[in-house]
């Protein structure tokens, strides 16, 4: 099949190629392509499938059972089958499953079911894990509960993925933990990538890690301590360490714009990726509700939060819309978000076979209005998801 007549995202620049793939990979990409069957895209923008590298759940399901939300006590494969199918209406068609501080048996059921239903190809492919926790500071562990917080020893990693670490992407360390050093090299020597957050370390503790193998950050800046004229924190070291890409969230609301700007002109766009952090909350009317853990929390436009304290429970925009945002709250270009969003993700993180529209690569791919409605959603080949034409 061929995609004929869309902008085309590559390499920095929406270009004007037609673009011929099969199911399992991107064959051609080039003017004129010939192809039996033709997908006109009717000017409409195309990307690679979207790689959502750091997620929940959302909607009001969750990847993993959740003890601060009644979906904790029935949560079931069904809840994972579910996030996956939905996720190609918002254009990710890849997706690290990302779970929070669990006892070592929820993490292996997590584990298990989600290793379960890949094969089942429901949707969105998890083709990887991404644990948040526990490897993180109790003392900064935000909404995270802090009694499930571990030290970082390979004992605990290969109890907590069921002694198989060939599908783990990215685990999260604070590296003041004892343990840190002789933990962080060792995994990074499997191939895992070893983000900072949840720390309260300081800035040399964050050179540090980067020698033993770190190399992002979970949503910066949110998990560190705030930046101080006197301080030589984490943040500060996080800038000034280019060994280190870094998550950001665009949503106008978790991190100031200022903050976002301040950042990309610090580091450059390269060392940043967009991703959504978006938890089982979202999807709740707005209004007040009380909740066992947290006490009365509040959903409405600006978020979901703590009444108390204002603490964000996680991320509430989907993909396709945290893009929107980008523009409209964040002032970002059409191309900064297209870089931020479409091939930052799998660049930052050294993934070579999706994540870009380039010849070899999985045939994964999103059409999108100038409004970043989704118009298709591919995945493998195949149309996976199609805006009704009364949508558009």
């Amino acid at each position: 099949m061929i995609i004929r007549n869309a902008n085309v995202w590559i390499d920095g620049a929406f270009q004007c190629v037609d673009v011929r793939f099969n199911e399992q990979e991107i064959l051609e990409i080039g003017p004129g392509l010939q192809d039996d069957e033709i997908l006109d895209a009717g000017g409409y923008d195309l990307y690679p499938g979207f790689v959502d590298t750091h997620m929940h759940g959302g909607f009001r399901h969750n990847f993993f059972p959740h003890a601060y939300d009644e979906t904790g006590s029935h949560w079931s494969e069904d809840d994972v089958r579910f996030l996956l199918a939905k996720l190609p209406e918002t254009g990710v068609t890849s997706v690290m499953p990302t779970i929070n501080s669990l006892s070592i048996p929820d993490s292996q059921k997590t584990v298990r079911a989600i290793r379960k239903v890949r094969q089942e190809k429901v949707g969105a492919d998890p083709f990887l894990f991404h644990f948040e926790g526990p490897y993180i500071n109790p003392k900064r562990s935000a909404s995270i509960d802090p009694t499930l917080c571990a030290l970082p020893t390979p004992a605990h990693t290969l109890a907590m993925v069921d002694n198989d670490l060939s599908d783990i992407g990215i685990v999260c360390l604070a590296p003041e933990l004892p343990g840190a050093k002789e933990w962080c090299e060792w995994i990074t020597a499997q191939g895992v990538h070893v983000e900072l957050g949840y720390t309260l370390c300081t800035a040399s503790q964050v050179r540090q890690c980067a020698d033993w193998g770190a190399d992002t950050t979970t949503h910066f800046f949110n998990g560190f301590e705030a930046m101080h004229q006197r301080k030589e924190g984490g943040i500060v070291g996080c800038l000034l360490e280019n060994r280190l890409s870094h998550q950001i969230t665009c949503d106008g609301m978790v991190v100031s714009p200022s903050w976002i700007h301040l950042a990309i002109q610090l580091k450059g766009l390269d060392r940043f990726y967009g991703m959504t952090d978006l938890v089982h909350f979202h999807g709740l009317a707005d209004g007040e509700y009380e909740n066992e853990h947290f006490g009365p929390i509040v959903a409405n436009e600006t978020g979901i939060k703590t009444k108390a304290d204002g603490l964000f429970l996680g991320g509430s925009t989907p993909w396709n819309e945290i893009m929107k945002k980008a523009r409209d709250l964040v002032g970002l270009s059409r191309e900064e978000i297209a870089q931020l969003y479409a091939e930052n993700p799998c660049r930052c993180l050294g993934i070579h076979d999706r994540g870009k529209i380039e010849v070899g690569r999985k045939s994964d791919f999103c059409l999108m209005d100038a409004d970043y409605h989704v118009i298709q959603t591919i995945i493998d080949g195949k149309i996976v998801f199609e805006r009704a034409e009364t949508e558009v």
